[in-house]
């Protein structure tokens, strides 16, 4: 699997390629390794789901089969919170 870049909506999405197995780790450990995902170059945590699609840690909304993909839906969706949200310190008392 080579590198996939991708930018959206000025956001750079990097899914990197499993890193090789170091000598000594056992094979479950060496066949748990999957791909490293990255926004923006910041280390986003993922799984799998038992179907094989995938979540993100931190957006449990929405699993895809793809990770570039998921990591989109992501970018969507913190775009959209931050729309709504409130501006810092203007909260009502």
């Amino acid at each position: 699997m080579e590198t996939r870049r991708e930018t959206y909506k000025g956001h750079r999405i990097e899914v990197r390629p499993a890193r090789p197995p170091r000598r000594g780790l056992d094979a479950e450990r060496e066949s748990a390794s999957q791909p490293e995902l990255l926004l923006d170059g910041r280390r986003l945590a993922y799984g799998r789901l038992p179907d094989g699609s995938y979540y993100l840690d931190d957006y449990a909304y929405d699993w895809r089969d793809d990770l570039v993909d998921l990591t989109r839906r992501f970018v969507d969706f913190q775009e959209s919170a931050s729309r709504t949200a409130p501006p810092t310190g203007t909260e009502e008392r």
